[in-house]
C-alpha cells in the first residue's frame, strides 16, 4: 500500500456495534482505529468483486429507480403547485 502524501480528515458516523468491532481490532492488531479504517477502505476499493457486485447491483436498479421517479414525479410536481400556493397566502397575510 502506497504511503499518501497529503491527509484529509473526514467525520463518519458509526453504529456501536462497529464502534467496538473497530476498536477490539485496532487493540488486537496494535494500530490505530484510523489506520485500521484506512486498510478497510483500501480493502473496499481494491477489490474489484466488491465494485462490481456495487456497479452491477446500480445497473440493475436502474429503471426501477426511474419508474419510481416517473410514477411520483407527478406527485412531487402537485406538492410544489399546493407549497407555492400557500407561500402566495402566507405573503398575501402580512
Amino acid at each position: 500500500m502506497e504511503e499518501a502524501t497529503n491527509s484529509k480528515h473526514f467525520s463518519v458516523m458509526i453504529n456501536d456495534r462497529i464502534a467496538d468491532r473497530l476498536e477490539q481490532f485496532s487493540s488486537t492488531v496494535g494500530i490505530s482505529e484510523s489506520a485500521a479504517v484506512e486498510i478497510a477502505i483500501n480493502y473496499f476499493f481494491d477489490d474489484p468483486k466488491v465494485i462490481d457486485g456495487l456497479m452491477k447491483g446500480y445497473r440493475e436498479m436502474g429503471s426501477l429507480n426511474r419508474q419510481i421517479s416517473n410514477d411520483f414525479s407527478c406527485c412531487e410536481e402537485d406538492a410544489d403547485i399546493h407549497l407555492t400556493q400557500y407561500r402566495q397566502r402566507l405573503r398575501n397575510l402580512q
